[in-house]
């Protein structure tokens, strides 16, 4: 599988199945993946594609974790994995609306763990990199969010004010938004109101799931390298490890 060292510290990890409770009581379940040194570490909530909680998602929530991270996967579909397009589209319709509740307690969750400094970014692949599109523009206490090919149709117009340092990330032949979508997202993250510098990425030579099971040499290169970027972001806005106090 195409996830790869990303030549940093690596750090001892355990993992796990969590419930996240909502503001409303209810609970929903998630991933979790956390070093098990006695440091206080930044957090990442990693919001899976239409696919659902893949393993290739739990991969990548160790990946992280093992690089320094306090990670969190909320499982939007409720443990249901697509096995085709169809389901995965079935399932998002069913999803509706309800997705960005579960993303932003995820996020509370780790703003507030004990273990976590306290320092906190959204990371969403595919419909989840919306996800990360939509806590950036609506959250003012985030401090990153990375979209790998999110689509960002429905927030154009709203990237220029977004509070929160965004990378996106999409292929060179990103098939399924289209590029003067991508010319409108960058003109807006260039036109920050905040002054903030945003980035955006394409990736020469491929075009979706260069994280995929499948991927290809070329696609992989491309992974190696979408990785290079996140952690560069990710160590640009979030403080690394800290020791907790000793009272």
């Amino acid at each position: 599988m195409p996830i790869y060292d990303p030549d940093r510290v690596e750090y001892g990890t355990t993992s796990g199945h969590i419930d996240i409770v909502m503001d409303n009581g209810r609970q929903f379940p998630a991933y979790w993946a956390y070093p098990t040194s006695g440091h206080l570490f930044p957090a990442i909530a990693l919001i899976h594609d239409w696919w659902g909680l893949t393993p290739l998602i739990r991969r990548l929530a160790n990946l992280f974790a093992q690089a320094g991270y306090y990670v969190v996967a909320p499982d939007l579909f409720d443990g249901q994995v697509a096995e085709s397009p169809a389901q995965a589209l079935e399932r998002v319709k069913v999803l509706g609306d309800g997705g960005y509740s579960r993303v932003d307690a995820a996020l509370a969750a780790l703003e507030s763990h004990h273990n976590t400094n306290r320092d906190v970014a959204a990371l969403g692949i595919g419909m989840g990199g919306s996800l990360a599109y939509e806590a950036a523009i609506t959250r003012t206490n985030l401090e990153a969010a990375i979209s790998v090919y999110g689509f960002p149709q429905k927030y154009l117009g709203r990237f220029a004010h977004a509070p929160t340092p965004i990378l996106a990330l999409y292929g060179e032949h990103e098939p399924f938004t289209l590029k003067p979508v991508l010319t409108k997202l960058q003109a807006e993250l260039r036109a920050s109101a905040h002054k903030l510098p945003h980035e955006f990425v394409m990736l020469p030579g491929v075009g979706r799931d260069f994280f995929g099971e499948q991927a290809t040499e070329a696609e992989q290169t491309q992974g190696r390298a979408a990785l290079r970027h996140i952690f560069t972001f990710l160590e640009k806005y979030l403080r690394g490890p800290m020791r907790p106090k000793i009272l």
